[in-house]
């Protein structure tokens, strides 16, 4: 028991330091380039993480919206070959290059311009749309 108390005293400590220092959740990152694109992350625990997926692995990307009830979050789910998948958001570091990006990445892609209108309107509406899709 006295183990239990101790874990949660300390997971109470980062999270004030953590707080202290201004981040209130985790954060986020991508980095990309021509051959993949990396997100990492850093939680309110200081637990560190990364995923990587090479650009030859998309199958297809879809645009849309999560309601969070007061706002809205544009996302990006990107579906891999493996049959798994990752979510990008508008919140995380390094999503306005990404975007800009991507149709340079993968050739058919629509381009930001292209489909963030159709996502972003109406407001608390899913809104998906198919922004890449591999031809097979």
């Amino acid at each position: 028991m006295f183990d239990s108390i101790k874990r949660y005293l300390g997971t109470v400590q980062r999270r004030r330091r953590s707080s202290r220092e201004g981040r209130r959740g985790t954060v986020y990152e991508i980095v990309h380039d021509e051959k993949q694109v990396t997100v990492s992350w850093l939680t309110i625990e200081n637990e560190k993480g990364s995923r990587s997926l090479t650009w030859d692995e998309v199958i297809s990307i879809n645009a849309f919206k999560r309601d969070l009830y007061v706002v809205d979050r544009v996302c990006l789910g990107i579906d891999l070959s493996d049959g798994s998948s990752i979510e990008l958001d508008e919140e995380m570091n390094g999503w306005d290059a990404l975007t800009q990006k991507l149709p340079e990445y993968l050739p058919g892609c629509k381009t930001f311009g292209e489909w963030y209108l159709e996502v972003a309107f109406p407001a608390f509406q899913l809104n998906m749309t198919v922004i890449f899709e591999r031809v097979k």
